[in-house]
């Protein structure tokens, strides 16, 4: 399949160098306080991609994100959009790699795992699950806080985390409560390794000056 990933300049020179490119935890995770919110959502992303036999290369931790769909489009990230908060040097990249080595999943309901937060089919479902667990007198933060630990906390947890299955649905949509439009989804690709020789394009992007 052809995706697009957008990766810092330093990284595609890496990957001309050495023909192969993985993802770098360092460049994932800023800081502290950004694993801590994030790392929950990544790590599932690791389980679900080798639950269908995506082998994990040793030493790599995390995948490599790209765009399979943008806006229910099949075209690349229109960078006119794109956040570039560092004003970093950044390249996107048109890339064609075998389906078998990809996981597909919905981007925005990817953000109740980096959250976590239960990810209902509706708004009923939502207020239920929501009290349910403030009648135990558990909060939203509680259940993020790994460090509260009770049967009751954790069996709370398990179902959050069974819910994030609904993000493989790449079929399921709605009025736009939770899962949107299919003509309208972005879909995000994730895989453990680029080679150079999957390149097909390489857009560079320069540091706007203001």
């Amino acid at each position: 399949m052809v995706l697009w990933t957008i990766q810092a300049y330093e990284a595609y020179e890496k990957l001309l160098q050495d023909k192969v490119l993985t993802a770098d935890s360092a460049c994932i995770f800023y800081d502290d306080i950004q694993r801590d919110a994030f790392q929950v959502g990544y790590d599932w992303m690791v389980r679900q991609m080798k639950k269908r036999g995506l082998v994990q290369p040793e030493n790599v931790d995390y995948p490599i994100w790209a765009w399979y769909k943008w806006e229910g489009k099949r075209k690349r990230h229109d960078m006119r959009s794109y956040s570039n908060p560092n004003k970093d040097k950044i390249v996107q990249l048109t890339i064609k790699i075998d389906d078998s080595e990809v996981l597909l999943t919905d981007f925005d309901t990817f953000h109740y795992a980096l959250n976590y937060w239960y990810l209902p089919l509706d708004e009923n479902e939502s207020e239920s699950f929501e009290k349910e667990y403030t009648n135990f007198g558990i909060s939203r933060n509680d259940l993020r806080d790994i460090s509260k630990q009770s049967r009751e906390i954790n069996n709370f947890r398990e179902r959050i985390e069974k819910s994030w299955d609904r993000i493989l649905d790449l079929e399921r949509e709605d009025n736009n409560y939770v899962f949107g439009y299919n003509s309208e989804k972005s879909i995000q690709a994730t895989f453990w390794e680029l080679r150079a020789d999957q390149v097909i394009k390489a857009e560079l992007y320069p540091i706007k000056q203001r």
